[in-house]
């Protein structure tokens, strides 16, 4: 495994922790009480997610080739800003454990920075932000790179990026797959009791569900390898639950996939469409953040 797959792993990771970490911090601001063995649970969890991700941080360090591809070098780069960014929040915690974890997490992107800085000649985090950043990082990389592709010289923003657990990840982009409307849909579970002579009474009896729908359509002048539709059917095959992560670094929490729909249009000689026009369904996983 190399460098950009331990990171990818470990901001998977990070966002896991930072999404409990806001439901511990949900639950004190409320002042709920709901008792210190099960909090106890939870800032375990979230220690432990930390944990893995300096193990996994540690080990990309080790991993790091001097002979770097122009993809990776950019990957890692955006991996680096994530972790960082995640560290920081998470050493703002009012829990001295989650603090405690996240200030060694700190110290080994810190390590690994300075090694992909020594590789590469520019360090993560300097003025511009993360695109900036990144941008340098692959300019860099491909001026040590003679058959450097001229396409790969930019950073690649993304629109929306899904995570497995397995460490398996997919990026909506709008150099190949992306989608031009998002539609979030919260729905609160209120059940009503009709009463004779009187209005219906209405009792909150559950959150309800939480659905996230894309379309969008891949051109085949801007298609990018081909095949992206089948890579998110198999990614929805898997049936596991998928971190979703805007690219402005928004955790939007774990979904399911729960139907993917294709329109060709269109169509060439040989029968490959110009246009291909799709809808993608996600349901919230429902998390028991309570029974962890």
């Amino acid at each position: 495994m190399g460098s950009k797959d331990f990171i990818n792993r470990a901001t998977g990771e990070i966002a896991r922790a930072e999404e409990r970490a806001r439901h511990i911090s949900d639950k004190v601001n409320a002042r709920l009480d709901h008792g210190k063995e099960r909090v106890g649970k939870l800032t375990a969890r979230v220690v432990g997610h930390i944990d893995d991700a300096t193990k996994l941080v540690t080990a990309a360090q080790g991993a790091l080739n001097r002979v770097l591809p122009l993809a990776d070098g950019t990957a890692i780069q955006r991996g680096l800003n994530a972790l960082r960014n995640g560290a920081e929040k998470l050493a703002a915690s009012k829990i001295a454990e989650v603090k405690a974890a996240a200030g060694k997490l700190t110290a080994a992107v810190g390590g690994l920075s300075k090694s992909f800085k020594a590789l590469t000649g520019i360090g993560a985090g300097g003025p511009g932000g993360a695109a900036a950043d990144a941008a340098q990082a692959v300019s860099s990389l491909a001026k040590k790179t003679d058959d450097a592709a001229p396409a790969a010289a930019a950073a690649t923003p993304h629109l929306l990026i899904l995570s497995a657990e397995d460490g398996t990840r997919y990026h909506f982009g709008l150099s190949g797959t992306a989608f031009d409307h998002l539609k979030r849909q919260a729905n609160f579970n209120i059940a009503a009791q009709e009463r004779l002579s009187r209005p219906e009474a209405l009792q909150a009896v559950g959150q309800g569900s939480e659905s996230l729908t894309l379309s969008g359509a891949i051109y085949a002048a801007f298609r990018q390898g081909g095949g992206e539709l089948e890579k998110l059917r198999a990614v929805g095959r898997a049936l596991k639950p998928l971190l979703l992560t805007t690219g402005y670094g928004e955790v939007l929490g774990r979904w399911y996939m729960t139907s993917l729909s294709e329109d060709q249009e269109t169509l060439m000689a040989d029968g490959a469409a110009r246009k291909q026009t799709f809808t993608l369904e996600f349901k919230r996983y429902g998390d028991d953040y309570q029974n962890v």
